[in-house]
């Protein structure tokens, strides 16, 4: 007889919830970081598009964008967040001159919170909350992608991974662009796996959608969305070279090259900053980010070899590095020490010992390339599928490799997603494995569900 590992469907509710409480939760004792601040002070766009002068006073102007710290700050980041804090400012009754500054990291956290550069504790804790949400969001997002895509008990097993893991965690409670960029890389995720089952026209615009409300949520986003477009591409364009019956392959690239006309609509109406001139800002924005990273490189010092690059790349992405604070002088400032004491005594940082072994770190490592290996030769995931997934992580991983100098932490976010997702399904599958093993001495053939 079949031995059958059943979870009741009820379950597929319950758990996402179980998991946003518990990330939700966490937000209010999250350590502080600087760039709390200064997305807290960008919501101060909110307020001027609600203004007299709407939109105009957000236009882009023409000018350098270094030359004004503000317009420098509305478009080389995603809006998303911001506009959400700025949102959240006006219903505790906030005027935008009663917004902090943007934080100083050339002075010292006493002297940021001595000059208005500390958010007000009600609008921190109401921006964190927030944030924590869409965090929570995306973590059932992610549930839902790795069920569709792949089966349920490796959607279990990476959704309390996703929220378990201190760096997600830490950095989507904060009131900082990750608990956006989360949501949309997962919104992406699952709007590609829908589409991948049936190539419904309505499925195109709501991958379109979903892309566009990516790339405003953080722009570091693209690697994926292009990631995930090209792995929609390739089979039609397989098929037609295989069968030269074109027009259903052509439809449907037509109908993907319209999602992504759609993407860069929705990612337009959210960046208003960008409507006098999108063109010459894609551009700008680019050489501005560019600028911005080797400021970072020269003030906090990156990578000095590329042999360095791969072991940060092992540290942060497999072993899960925590990391509160991107420079070494943080820790030396009592305030902040207190209140990374207390949130991991809290019992909500998440596993604790992710960060803390290198042996834990190999695990995951060997973990996640067994997946790759047997999602790569399952003929029960569909070729459409397995392609999707394994495309995404090979582009992912590259371009952080690539594009990464520093060793933050939170600039390798973005892959630990697939990771995760690709870690769970090599546990879930060996443990069916061994589970059928067992089984088979007894007769018998152990399926999980």
């Amino acid at each position: 007889m079949p031995l059958r590992l059943v979870m009741p469907r009820w379950l597929d509710w319950l758990w996402p919830g179980l998991l946003a409480i518990y990330i939700v939760a966490g937000a209010a004792i999250a350590p502080f970081h600087g760039d709390e601040s200064t997305l807290i002070w960008m919501g101060r766009d909110y307020f001027h598009i609600n203004a007299e002068s709407g939109f105009s006073r957000v236009l882009y102007d023409g000018s350098p964008l270094s030359s004004d710290i503000e317009q420098l700050h509305r478009l080389i980041n995603g809006t998303v967040s911001k506009t959400i804090y700025g949102w959240a400012a006006s219903t505790l009754d906030f005027e935008i001159g009663d917004l902090n500054n943007l934080w100083n990291w050339s002075r010292d956290f006493r002297a940021n919170v001595a000059d208005n550069h500390f958010p007000d504790a009600a609008l921190l804790l109401r921006s964190r909350q927030l944030s924590a949400l869409q965090l929570a969001l995306a973590g059932a997002t992610f549930f839902a992608f790795a069920r569709v895509a792949l089966n349920r008990p490796t959607a279990y097993l990476a959704s309390l991974t996703f929220a378990l893991h201190p760096t997600i965690s830490i950095n989507g409670r904060r009131a900082m662009m990750e608990g956006s960029h989360l949501l949309g890389l997962t919104l992406v995720l699952l709007a590609a796996a829908w589409l991948m089952q049936d190539r419904k026209p309505w499925k195109y615009l709501a991958l379109g959608i979903c892309a566009g409300f990516a790339l405003a949520a953080k722009h570091h986003n693209v690697v994926a969305v292009t990631a995930l477009y090209l792995a929609l591409a390739l089979p039609p364009m397989r098929h037609w070279l295989r069968s030269r019956k074109w027009r259903r392959q052509s439809r449907e690239l037509l109908l993907l090259i319209a999602s992504g006309f759609a993407a860069i609509g929705i990612f337009l109406l959210l960046n208003p900053g960008w409507w006098s001139a999108p063109l010459q800002l894609a551009f700008a924005v680019i050489e501005e980010r560019e600028a911005l990273m080797t400021n970072h490189v020269i003030a906090a010092g990156g990578y000095d070899s590329f042999g360095a690059q791969i072991i940060g790349f092992f540290r942060y992405v497999f072993v899960g590095a925590r990391q509160y604070f991107e420079l070494a002088h943080w820790a030396g400032y009592a305030e902040i020490s207190e209140q990374i004491m207390a949130y991991e005594a809290s019992g909500l940082a998440g596993v604790l010992l992710i960060g803390n072994s290198t042996k834990l770190g190999i695990l995951c490592l060997v973990a996640s390339a067994i997946g790759a290996g047997l999602l790569a030769r399952n003929r029960g995931v569909s070729a459409d599928m397995r392609l999707l997934i394994l495309l995404w992580a090979g582009i992912s991983a590259l371009a952080t490799l690539q594009l990464t100098p520093l060793p933050w932490a939170r600039y390798y976010l973005p892959l630990l997603p697939v990771v995760i997702l690709l870690a769970a399904y090599g546990a879930t599958s060996l443990a069916e494995y061994l589970l059928n093993i067992r089984v088979a001495k007894a007769d018998g053939h152990a399926v999980l569900d």
